[in-house]
């Protein structure tokens, strides 16, 4: 009995091992893959928005929400990130002796990074862009309604960037092992189940694209910040369930994968 329960203990001890070490390399991709890619996005971006504010002075008609809405366009690039990495590298880690779970594990722990740490550009840029026009005399009162008043308040834009990046991220990846495991048909109707944690995020932070108008549809325009954060975190706890629940449908094919790579 004591042969068999220490066997028993060292045969977990080994699988939680080779659990972790696939959770690290997993969420390592794509906090890392992100940033390599997000490096040339948040140039371009920033060459973008200079360009907007020089042609926007030459006519003396600033805005900083034109300026600032490139730096609000970071959840877009993670959710088309959130489309493609997938599709790249789910094949790749069951191949490699991966399972479903860590692979899982490490696309929670890879979208959060990557989300708060794109947040938290995201933050830096709109406190940038606040100080800029402050002491330029221009106005830094936003246009569209949302959750913080301006680019002053870095860690409610942190929390509330972060929250977005972080959700449309998942978003993304929900969508890609949809189309990968279940098909076109299937995916494209997963594609709809996927944006509803982005609607609940949108309308509790209330985002100034169209989450302010939903939430005063909803009757949700008044909620205290706090409540707010916390109602916006639902979003990124529902995609992560919603792409564990996937996952664990979707049929992995690692050899035609393999086949389709070297031919």
């Amino acid at each position: 009995m004591t042969a068999t329960t220490h066997r028993s203990a060292e045969r977990r001890a080994i699988e939680a091992a080779a659990h972790r070490r696939g959770v690290r390399a997993v969420a390592r991709y794509y906090a890392v893959g992100t940033w390599y890619v997000g490096l040339w996005f948040w140039a371009i971006a920033l060459a973008v928005g200079a360009l907007i504010l020089w042609i926007m002075e030459r006519n003396d008609d600033v805005s900083i929400e034109a300026v600032g809405g490139v730096a609000g366009s970071a959840k877009f690039f993670l959710f088309v990130m959130g489309i493609i990495l997938p599709l790249m590298t789910i094949a790749v880690h069951v191949a490699s002796g991966g399972t479903r779970r860590s692979y899982t594990h490490g696309l929670w722990i890879g979208a959060t990074v990557s989300g708060l740490s794109f947040g938290l550009a995201s933050a830096l840029v709109k406190w940038g862009e606040w100080t800029l026009f402050r002491r330029a005399g221009w106005s830094t009162a936003p246009e569209l309604g949302q959750l913080y008043g301006d680019g002053s308040q870095v860690g409610l834009v942190l929390l509330v960037e972060g929250t977005f990046c972080t959700v449309y991220y998942l978003a993304g990846m929900v969508i890609a092992a949809g189309f990968y495991g279940f098909g076109f048909l299937r995916g494209v109707g997963l594609v709809l189940v996927s944006l509803l944690p982005v609607v609940v995020t949108e309308v509790f932070l209330r985002s100034g694209f169209f989450g302010h108008a939903l939430a005063r549809v909803v009757g949700l325009d008044g909620t205290p910040v706090w409540l707010a954060v916390l109602g916006g975190l639902l979003g990124p706890v529902l995609a992560a369930l919603l792409l564990r629940g996937v996952l664990r449908g979707v049929a992995i094919r690692p050899v035609e994968f393999a086949a389709s790579a070297s031919g």
